[in-house]
């Protein structure tokens, strides 16, 4: 059971984020250009794909106590989902909130990759892989842009494109 969470969380949402990132910064061909041409920006690009097109968007967790939330009391032992995708657009949190931008200043920690004992053990990992894809990608597919719907998977644990028609010119 163990070896089939560390394949799946391993690869499918690693997998699933790049396509997700591929396609956002498709949506964005600014960003896509200003990361193909300062590959040094790989790693914010990696937090702010996350933060705005998350393939994992919430996590299930039981409360261990009552809890007061919004005037409702949710009592010990209830599972609550918390919507990680809405709070990394959280208005109060982020500085416009549904724009891309891959250099905001010292930006909040999303919460894509949880948090406390929670918190995924493959999040440098994923970030590691995920900057020196979009590195290679945004440098040798040169002005991508999609050439068709891209539609998503429902979001029931993990989501992302299911295709990605894109083109782009030839690059290095």
């Amino acid at each position: 059971m163990l070896a089939a969470v560390l394949l799946t969380a391993g690869t499918d949402t690693t997998r699933n984020q790049l396509a997700a990132a591929v396609q956002v910064l498709c949506e964005h061909p600014a960003q896509w250009a200003l990361l193909a041409q300062h590959p040094e920006l790989a790693p914010q690009a990696v937090e702010e794909t996350m933060r705005h097109s998350p393939v994992v968007f919430g996590a299930l967790r039981t409360a261990i106590e009552d809890v007061e939330l919004g005037g409702v009391i949710i009592p010990a032992g209830t599972l609550v989902i918390a919507n990680t995708g809405a709070a990394n657009r959280d208005p109060a949190v982020y500085d416009d909130p549904d724009r891309l931008d891959i250099t905001r200043d010292d930006p909040p920690a999303m919460l894509t990759f949880g948090g406390g004992a929670h918190y995924c053990l493959g999040a440098h990992v994923a970030r590691l892989e995920l900057a020196e894809a979009l590195t290679v990608i945004t440098r040798r597919m040169p002005n991508a842009h999609r050439t068709g719907p891209a539609p998503w998977k429902p979001p029931s644990g993990m989501s992302g494109p299911t295709t990605l028609p894109i083109e782009f010119d030839t690059g290095h």
